[in-house]
């Protein structure tokens, strides 16, 4: 299949559909490690760096930018059920 066609079809489609194929190209980049640069427009790849997320424990290390000091605190809420 063509670019071509494909462009054809991706032009006939609603804005939100077109976002929700956005997104699946940028899946598909992201699982094959593909990086592309477009200088004239920005992608929804973060400055093109591709994350490699590992299944498992600590497979997310280095995602989550900031956690509270008392992450791990029990809430007031649930003090009855304690």
């Amino acid at each position: 299949m063509g670019t071509g066609i494909i462009a054809k079809k991706f032009e006939v489609l609603p804005d939100n559909l077109k976002l929700k194929v956005e997104g699946y190209i940028d899946a598909l980049l992201i699982e094959n490690g593909i990086s592309i640069s477009d200088s004239a427009e920005h992608n929804s790849i973060a400055e093109n760096k591709v994350l490699e997320i590992k299944p498992g424990f600590g497979g997310g290390k280095g995602i989550i930018g900031y956690m509270a000091d008392d992450f791990d605190t029990p809430l007031d809420d649930f003090k009855d059920y304690m």
